[in-house]
C-alpha cells in the first residue's frame, strides 16, 4: 500500500497486543451481559406465565409446579443471588423462606403454588429483575441530552428523567440502549402538538423545568392568554393526575424560583404575591429597529433609521428623557437640509497642513410620516407607564434578566386595562428582540429557553381568523425570525399548540423536535401526509392517553413514551390562580362561600388576615379569596396579643405540602390607586412646541415653563439670572430681595420639578446654577415665546 493511500486507512491507538485484549475483553463483556439480559426477559416471561398458570389462562400445557421449578432454578443459579440475599434487597423472612423452599425443592416435597410463586416473585424483585410484579413492563428514561463542551456545560452528570419508553417485559434490551435523549446542543426547537387538557403545556414546562436547572438555560415565559396559567410555575403541582405521574417517574411536585414581572401601567391590582415586579423598558435599551417595531412598521430604509438613531443618541446624550425624544422624532420628521461631514488622511503636503482633509456634503431629507408615527407611539407608550427615562428603577435590563439563573422569568400582561389588549403583544414582541439582542450582543450570557403556550397565538398560519391582526403580524415575524436565528444565538423554544397545521408554517417547520400526545383522527390524517406513518405508529397515535405520546426529531420516532407531568403548577379553569398560591405559601383560603366556614370555625378566639396583616377578634368571616390562619396553625395556643410575624411565618411553613422557593406572600404594589390621564386637544399653530424646544435647545426639565403664566416665567427666569449673577448668596432669603418674591413663594418654587428645583442648588454654603440652570439663565425667552404666538 502506498504512504498516500496509508495515510487514509484506519490505525490503533495501542500496540497490537494491547488492542486485541481490549476488543476481546469489550466484545467478552457485551456478550455476557446479552446472555444476562436474556436471562432477565425469560425469568420475566416465566413470572408471567407462571401467573396465568395459577389463575388458570396458560395455555402452554404446562403446570403451575414445573414453571414454577423452572423459575426457581433460574433464581437459585443467578450469580447475583448470594449478594442480594445479603443485603436489604429482599426482606430477610422471604430470604429464609426461599432456602427453605430450596431445600424441599431438593428433597422433592410439594410446594404450595400460589406460596412458591410470592416468594420468587420477592427474589426477582431483590435481583432488580423485576421492579413491580402489577407492571413487568420496562421503562427506559427519556431525558434531555447532557452537555459537556466548552461553553456549553450541564450541571449534572445523568439527567432527570423527564418520562420513560415502555419496552415489553419479554424484550431483552438494555434499557440505556433504549434510552431516548432529546437533543439541545445546537438549540433545536421544540414543539409539542395534541387535543387541549392532553399535556402539551405540562410537557413543554416539565422541559423546560429540565433546561433550566440542570443544563444551565434561563427560562422565559412570556404568552398567557388571560387565565393567569404562566405565574403558576411559582407553585408546585397540585393536581391529583400528575402528582400520580411523578410518583411513578419517582419525584415530587417542584416550583421555580420565578419573578412574574407585569407592565408599570393601569390595571395592576394594589395587592399581588412578593415575586411580582412592575416593570419598564428604558429608551436606552430602544434601538431605532425597536423604536420601528413599537410604532407597528416593519419596513423602513437606512435614512429613517438614521434620523431615529441620531434623535435616540441625541436625547440620550443630554437629558434622556422621553418627551425629548418625542419632540426631535416629531423634528426630524420634518423636510430640512442635512450636512454630512468627513475626514480624510492625506499626505503631509495636504492643503490643511496636518495631512487631515474634511469635506462635506449637503442634501435635502424629505419629510418621514415614520418618525411622526414613532413619537406618537413613543408618547402613547410614556403616557401609559412602559416606556421611560434611563434613569427610571422600574426599567427592566435584559441581559441582568438573562444572566440571573436563580430565577425563572414570566412575562403577565394579564392586568393591562380595557382597551389595551393590543399592547400586550407589542410588549411580548419587545421582549423577544430585546432577548435575542442581549443574547446576540453578549454570548457568554447563559442560554435561554422560550415557553410559548399555543403558539399558534402570536404565530397564526393565518391572519383572517385573529384580532389586531396588524400587530399580531409583526410579532409572526419575530417568532419566525426566532425559530431561523435563535438556535444560533443559544435561543431554544418550547411551544405547543392544538394542531400542526395551526402554526404559521415557516415557524412549525424550523422546530425541528416534534413531541405527538393524545391526538384526534383528523389531526393524525394532517400529520400523516408529512411524516408517513407506519401501521403501527397510526394505531399508537390512536391510542395515546392523556401525558402519553410520541418524539419525531432526526427523522427517528420513539415511541410509545409517558411524559412526566410539569412539576410545578399549569392552570386550571376551576380554581382561582390566587387561591391556590395561598395554598401553596400555606395560608388557609376560602375558595366559596358555602364552604361551612362559620360552623367548622365560628367558634375561633380569633383568625389572621394575612392580606391586611390584622388579628381580627371579632365575629366576622373571612371574604372570599382571603388569606388566612386559624389558632390551630400556631404553636402553644397563642393569645391574639401574641401573634407577630416570627409566628406567622413559622405557621406558614409548618403548613406548606412542598417547598416553595419564592416569596409569595402578598404584598402592596402601590399601583392599586393610580391613574392617568390623557387629554387631546387640536394644535393649529404654524410652530409646534416640540420644534422650539428643539430649535432653542430647551431642556426638558424646564420646556413645561413655556406653558406657565407670563408673570412667572420671569420670575423664574430672573431668579435663574439672579443667581448666577450673585456667588454670595446664603439663604433664601438672599435671593428673594433681588427678585421681588417672598421667601415662602421661592421656597415652593425651588421645591417643584417643573420650577427650579432642577435648576438651583447649594454648594456648601452658597446658592449656585445647575447646567440646566445656566442654559435657562441664556436662552432669549421673548424671541422663544414670540414664535409661539
Amino acid at each position: 500500500m502506498s504512504s498516500e493511500t496509508s495515510l487514509h486507512q484506519p490505525s490503533d491507538n495501542t500496540e497490537t497486543r494491547v488492542a486485541v485484549r481490549n476488543k476481546l475483553s469489550s466484545r467478552i463483556e457485551q456478550q455476557r451481559r446479552k446472555e444476562e439480559l436474556n436471562t432477565e426477559a425469560y425469568v420475566r416471561e416465566l413470572i408471567r406465565e407462571a401467573e396465568n398458570a395459577i389463575v388458570g389462562e396458560n395455555d402452554t400445557g404446562r403446570q403451575p409446579e414445573e414453571i414454577l421449578e423452572e423459575l426457581h432454578l433460574y433464581l437459585w443459579h443467578d450469580p447475583d443471588r448470594p449478594v442480594a440475599t445479603t443485603e436489604a434487597d429482599v426482606e430477610p423472612d422471604m430470604i429464609y423462606r426461599f432456602n427453605q423452599i430450596h431445600r424441599r425443592f431438593e428433597t422433592g416435597h410439594d410446594i404450595d403454588a400460589a406460596t412458591w410463586f410470592e416468594i420468587l416473585v420477592a427474589v426477582a424483585k431483590g435481583l432488580g429483575i423485576v421492579e413491580a410484579f402489577s407492571d413487568l413492563t420496562q421503562y427506559a428514561p427519556v431525558r434531555l441530552e447532557t452537555l459537556d463542551e466548552q461553553g456549553r456545560q450541564s450541571n449534572v452528570e445523568t439527567a432527570t428523567p423527564i418520562g420513560r419508553r415502555r419496552i415489553g417485559a419479554d424484550d431483552a434490551a438494555d434499557l440505556e440502549d433504549r434510552a431516548v435523549e432529546i437533543t439541545h446542543s445546537s438549540c433545536d426547537h421544540i414543539l409539542a402538538v395534541a387535543l387541549p387538557r392532553s399535556g402539551k403545556d405540562s410537557t413543554i414546562t416539565s422541559i423546560g423545568m429540565n433546561l433550566w436547572k440542570e443544563h444551565n438555560y434561563s427560562y422565559f415565559s412570556i404568552l398567557d392568554d388571560g387565565r393567569m396559567e404562566t405565574p403558576m410555575i411559582s407553585v408546585p403541582n397540585d393536581e391529583k393526575a400528575i402528582r400520580e405521574n411523578l410518583d411513578r417517574m419517582g419525584q415530587e411536585p417542584a416550583a421555580f424560583d420565578a419573578e412574574v414581572l407585569v407592565p408599570a401601567m393601569d390595571g395592576i391590582p394594589a395587592k399581588l404575591p412578593a415575586n411580582f415586579r412592575p416593570f419598564t423598558i428604558g429608551i436606552d435599551d430602544l434601538t431605532p429597529h425597536l423604536i420601528l417595531r413599537l410604532a407597528g412598521i416593519t419596513k423602513s430604509d437606512a435614512n429613517t433609521e438614521q434620523r431615529i438613531k441620531q434623535a435616540l443618541d441625541k436625547t440620550l446624550e443630554r437629558t434622556g428623557e422621553v418627551t425629548e425624544l418625542v419632540s426631535r422624532l416629531q423634528v426630524y420628521a420634518e423636510e430640512m437640509d442635512a450636512t454630512i461631514e468627513w475626514t480624510e488622511k492625506r499626505d503631509s503636503s495636504a492643503s490643511d497642513g496636518n495631512g487631515v482633509q474634511t469635506k462635506s456634503v449637503q442634501y435635502h431629507m424629505e419629510a418621514e410620516d415614520a418618525l411622526n408615527k414613532a413619537a406618537q407611539r413613543l408618547a402613547h407608550l410614556a403616557g401609559e407607564g412602559l416606556v421611560a427615562s434611563p434613569e427610571a428603577e422600574t426599567n427592566i435590563d435584559m441581559q441582568s434578566v438573562i444572566a440571573n439563573q436563580e430565577q425563572a422569568t414570566v412575562l403577565c400582561c394579564n392586568f393591562l386595562s380595557q382597551g389595551q389588549e393590543a399592547l400586550k403583544y407589542t410588549i411580548m414582541d419587545l421582549w423577544l428582540r430585546l432577548i435575542y439582542k442581549a443574547r446576540d450582543q453578549n454570548s457568554r450570557l447563559p442560554r435561554v429557553c422560550l415557553e410559548i403556550r399555543e403558539l399558534k397565538n402570536i404565530a397564526p398560519s393565518k391572519l383572517a381568523d385573529v384580532r389586531y391582526k396588524d400587530t399580531i403580524k409583526t410579532l409572526r415575524q419575530t417568532i419566525f425570525f426566532i425559530s431561523t436565528q435563535g438556535g444560533s444565538r443559544r435561543i431554544l423554544m418550547l411551544g405547543s399548540t392544538q394542531k400542526l397545521n395551526d402554526v404559521y408554517k415557516p415557524v412549525r417547520s424550523n422546530m425541528a423536535t416534534k413531541i405527538l400526545l393524545r391526538l384526534g383522527e383528523e389531526e393524525i390524517e394532517t400529520l400523516d401526509r408529512s411524516y408517513n406513518f407506519s401501521n403501527e405508529q397510526m394505531d399508537q397515535l390512536s391510542e395515546f392517553n392523556i401525558g402519553q405520546g410520541m418524539i419525531l426529531a432526526g427523522g427517528d420516532a420513539f415511541w410509545p413514551l409517558e411524559f412526566r407531568g410539569a412539576p410545578c403548577g399549569l392552570g386550571l379553569g376551576d380554581r382561582h390562580w390566587l387561591d391556590r398560591y395561598g395554598i401553596a405559601w400555606g395560608a388557609r383560603v376560602r375558595e366559596t362561600e358555602y364552604d361551612g366556614w362559620r360552623s367548622k370555625h365560628g367558634n375561633c378566639e380569633y383568625w389572621v388576615n394575612l392580606a391586611e396583616h390584622t388579628v381580627v377578634t371579632d365575629e366576622s368571616v373571612p371574604e372570599v379569596g382571603t388569606w388566612h390562619l386559624l389558632p390551630v396553625d400556631f404553636d402553644d395556643d397563642l393569645a391574639p396579643a401574641d401573634v407577630d410575624q416570627d409566628a406567622i411565618d413559622a405557621a406558614l411553613q409548618r403548613r406548606r405540602d412542598y417547598p416553595v422557593p419564592a416569596d409569595l406572600s402578598l404584598q402592596s404594589t402601590g399601583f392599586g390607586d393610580r391613574q392617568r390621564e390623557l387629554s387631546l386637544q387640536q394644535q393649529d399653530r404654524d410652530t409646534t412646541l416640540s420644534e422650539v424646544v428643539e430649535r432653542h435647545n430647551i431642556p426638558e426639565s424646564i420646556a413645561p415653563w413655556l406653558s406657565k403664566e407670563t408673570p412667572t416665567r420671569k420670575q423664574l427666569v430672573a431668579t435663574c439670572r439672579a443667581v448666577d449673577e450673585h456667588d454670595d448668596l446664603k439663604r433664601q432669603e438672599d435671593i428673594a430681595e433681588n427678585i421681588g418674591w417672598t421667601r415662602s413663594t421661592l421656597s415652593r418654587h425651588l421645591g417643584k420639578s417643573d420650577s427650579l428645583e432642577k435648576c438651583i442648588t447649594q454648594n456648601g454654603k452658597y446658592y449656585e446654577l445647575t447646567p440646566i440652570g445656566k442654559r435657562a439663565a441664556e436662552i432669549r425667552w421673548d424671541v422663544v415665546m414670540e414664535e409661539l404666538k
